[in-house]
């Protein structure tokens, strides 16, 4: 193992020069500076802030893997996003800035009334505390890996991953209280580059320890296990193979939709831009990075292949083998460090989104009813909140925990379906006025059928979104026939 003290150095030399770089950026003088930044920073920082913010360890860490036990058929889903966010640019966005919006649950409660408002914030709320907090538990196991080899006589797996945790939460919260909105971005594009550069040089010394092959040996190697294959046509189970070309397209623009249309730690980004023209320039410009980054991590995940020549090594845990291996020091820290950047920028918007959510839509109703002082409480709130939902899986059994990552990964897609479906509802001329109670009632047993139906018939991961919509508008039907029946006999 390549890991020594100057690596902890350089890990903590990272922390505390983002630290310092949020803290610089504090100077923020009312509420809606504080979520927004007043509207004024370029939309190139926020288009790596949303790139930062959606990548987690998680993929920095398992999407090589992908590619190293198939091939780059996951740039069908990176396609899929493209198109989802142009949808979102010129179809969605639109509605938000027409009426100035600081949440897009506004708009929800303008249309369908202010309770209907507060469960769909709800909704965003819990589905970011269990998603991110199973991300931040995930950031910590290839960590603790590899700080046990050079902390295990004094602590167990489990302190060391609480006290990596804690670390990063704290250090997070620090410039995410202090700075706001403004500090996150600053950050996020800090952290998008130093994984980004984390990634290119893991991919050129791959490139240097596999120099006994010519390039053109490299690429017969890839060739020959069909690795570049992207298009998978109607190859496969249409109903649970994940790339099915349909699935992987739909399932795309879907989760794109959803993330960037309707969930508002992303939305909030897109409001940040001065104006709407900033924001689709920033939502598209981050969707054909996205792709290129994930050819990057892909990528890396066929030198993998060649460079272990095959071997059968769990596509999760790859990559941070090959990191513990044969990175050497102080290199090893930095990419330690590029891992820790892709979760501190995920964790700060979401304790940002998080708090903006929770004032704007349960609280205050505006920017005005709040104050910087409740702005900076809320944050310090849910990054607790946060932290312990992350400590959550080390109180499970391993079993129990293995699934817990996984659902960490679908947690949205469970959510997504139901909540493009209210907003579609939002939009449209309808005849008979659902109560909020109603929706509230479709909205959950929507969700609880999902989750049911998903983990009864596994189906693939593009089609649990558009489960969810059909699920979500028949209830809403069976609602409807039930009101005309009331309404005929009365």
């Amino acid at each position: 193992m390549n890991f020594g003290q100057i690596d902890i150095l350089v890990i903590f030399i990272y922390l505390f020069f983002v630290t310092i770089v949020g803290v610089y950026f504090s100077k923020t003088k009312n509420t809606k500076d504080f979520f927004l930044a007043s509207n004024n920073l370029p939309w190139v920082f926020i288009m790596f802030s949303i790139i930062a913010t959606e990548t987690s360890s998680l993929t920095f860490l398992n999407v090589p893997g992908i590619s190293f036990k198939t091939d780059f058929s996951f740039l069908q889903i990176a396609l899929g996003f493209i198109i989802g966010r142009i949808i979102v640019a010129y179809y969605i966005l639109p509605f938000y800035y027409q009426n100035s919006y600081i949440s897009v649950y506004q708009w929800i409660g303008d249309k369908l009334g202010k309770d209907t408002q507060k469960y769909t914030s709800s909704v965003f709320l819990i589905t970011r505390v269990l998603a991110d907090g199973v991300r931040l538990y995930a950031t910590s196991i290839p960590i603790t890996f590899i700080l046990k080899g050079y902390l295990g006589e004094y602590l167990t797996d489990h302190q060391i991953s609480i006290i990596t945790l804690f670390i990063i939460t704290f250090t997070t919260i620090i410039y995410t209280v202090y700075g706001g909105f403004k500090s996150v971005v600053i950050t996020d594009t800090i952290q998008f580059i130093v994984y980004i550069g984390g990634g290119i040089f893991a991919l050129s010394y791959l490139l240097m320890n596999i120099n006994t092959l010519s390039f053109s040996e490299i690429l017969g190697k890839g060739l020959e296990s069909k690795k570049f294959i992207i298009y998978h046509g109607l190859e496969g189970d249409f109903f649970t193979s994940p790339y099915f070309f349909i699935n992987g397209i739909l399932g795309g623009i879907l989760i794109s939709i959803g993330s960037h249309g309707v969930d508002q730690m992303f939305a909030q980004r897109l409001l940040a831009c001065g104006s709407l023209s900033d924001s689709r320039k920033a939502l598209i410009g981050s969707g054909i990075l996205v792709f290129f980054q994930f050819l990057l991590f892909l990528s890396i995940g066929f030198l993998l292949f060649v460079f272990y020549n095959g071997e059968n090594i769990p596509q999760d845990k790859v990559f941070s083998r090959y990191i513990i291996e044969n990175i050497p020091s102080p290199i090893t820290g930095l990419l330690i460090a590029a891992v820790l950047a892709s979760a501190m920028s995920t964790l700060s918007s979401s304790i940002n989104s998080m708090s903006l959510s929770f004032l704007i839509d349960f609280l205050k109703g505006n920017t005005e009813n709040s104050s910087l002082r409740d702005s900076r409480i809320a944050s310090v709130s849910w990054g607790i909140v946060l932290f312990f939902s992350s400590l959550l899986p080390y109180f499970l059994s391993e079993s129990i925990t293995g699934g817990l990552v996984d659902l960490g990964l679908k947690i949205t897609s469970f959510t997504f379906g139901p909540l493009i479906g209210l907003f579609i509802l939002a939009k449209r001329k309808t005849q008979i006025q659902f109560s909020a109670m109603q929706l509230v009632f479709t909205l959950f047993i929507t969700i609880i059928s999902t989750i049911t139906v998903t983990y009864i018939s596994k189906p693939a991961l593009g089609l649990i979104i558009p489960m969810g919509l059909i699920i979500f508008f028949g209830i809403l039907e069976l609602v409807k026939l039930k009101l005309k029946f009331s309404q005929h006999r009365a």
